[in-house]
């Protein structure tokens, strides 16, 4: 047990080791590790939340049903078919408990965290390696043959870190051949805020075999918060329930998603901002000799680094020298120590991650 807990499966946005490793103060590290959308302060979160400080002195509603009864409205489901928790991760550690797969068949490299969810549950992982010279692209019908021996498919889409996507079309392929042929798909959503006419959420209500996980904390920019949740039939939900630990979920994070919910006309303009942003980042990066930028339909970019002498953990090494935090890709299955990973941030930050990439890679 003891192994799966070792740098394996460490995350992006640990400014705090950093500053405590290189001694400056977080304040100063311009952090490209963590996938959160610089805009979401123009929803105002942080005022809203300051008016509700009073709610820290009572216990938070176990339930969310306020919270809970506002995503019922938006998204058209019973309130019985919406848990929110702790962060998407706590959903899917939850629906991993509650279903408890002996195998689970997931496309990579993706998000680390689903390896640990299912070991944890008893279960065991099968990896279906992407390949990079499809430029990571998932094939549904290869997808659908290799999960021949698997209780679930376990997708993110748009896929982290890649940022490659499966059209609504292709998405609803799988979930057909899944629910045909027994198995239940879990599709993660974090980032589908980027791309919503490619999610299947709607196919819950007539797919009980579906289950589709969501997060507040990228798009909307409230990841100290935490704050997700998970949809699916009413019988999963209710599983899913039997595990969850109570109030997981604070008070303020719910105060911050009833607002966000209540404010999501500003959700459109956030949008256009951060993919111009993408297209000004990604076209620079392919400027820059030694280094090969991927497509990508969410708001971080995978890099691949072709210069011989530089490995992804020197690359990190030089970027910190200069303030500069990226990820580090070398624990994702599927890649190795030649890949990092950048979110998009506002332009001024963007130019100096291109302007010191250029210089400690050249060109």
């Amino acid at each position: 047990m003891k192994k799966m807990f070792d740098s394996k499966f460490s995350h992006g946005g640990d400014i705090w080791q950093v500053a405590e490793k290189y001694e400056i103060l977080p304040d100063d590290v311009i952090d490209f590790s963590a996938n959160i959308n610089p805009w979401g302060v123009s929803l105002e979160v942080v005022e809203a939340v300051k008016k509700r400080l009073d709610t820290i002195f009572r216990y938070p509603d176990p339930e969310c049903r306020r919270l809970t009864g506002i995503l019922s409205q938006m998204l058209r489901l019973n309130q019985k078919n919406i848990l929110i928790g702790n962060g998407a991760t706590e959903i899917i550690y939850l629906v991993m408990e509650a279903l408890k797969p002996a195998r689970v068949i997931v496309p990579c490299p993706t998000f680390t965290e689903y390896e640990r969810a299912i070991k944890l549950a008893g279960g065991r992982v099968k990896y279906l390696y992407l390949k990079e010279e499809n430029n990571f692209t998932l094939e549904v019908g290869r997808l659908i043959k290799e999960a021949k021996d698997a209780g679930m498919i376990l997708l993110c889409n748009p896929n982290n870190p890649t940022g490659t996507i499966l059209s609504r079309d292709k998405l609803c392929e799988v979930a057909h051949m899944s629910k045909k042929l027994g198995k239940f798909l879990v599709v993660d959503e974090s980032f589908i805020d980027f791309q919503p006419e490619c999610s299947i959420l709607d196919e819950v209500r007539k797919n009980s075999s579906l289950v589709i996980l969501r997060s507040f904390t990228k798009f909307f920019s409230i990841a100290g918060l935490r704050l997700g949740y998970g949809v699916s039939s009413r019988e999963v939900i209710e599983k899913m329930k039997s595990f969850k630990q109570p109030w997981t979920v604070n008070c303020l994070a719910q105060v911050a998603g009833v607002h966000i919910l209540q404010n999501m006309k500003k959700a459109e303009e956030m949008k256009e901002k951060l993919i111009k942003e993408r297209d000004f980042l990604y076209k620079n990066l392919c400027k820059i000799e030694g280094i090969k930028p991927y497509p990508s339909q969410a708001n971080f970019i995978l890099i691949k680094i072709k210069k011989a002498s530089f490995s992804s953990s020197k690359l990190t090494e030089e970027l910190i020298k200069r303030g500069i935090l990226v990820r580090d890709c070398c624990n994702f299955p599927g890649l190795s120590d030649k890949f990092i990973r950048v979110a998009v941030r506002k332009r001024e930050d963007n130019r100096k991650l291109i302007h010191h990439l250029s210089q400690i890679l050249g060109g």
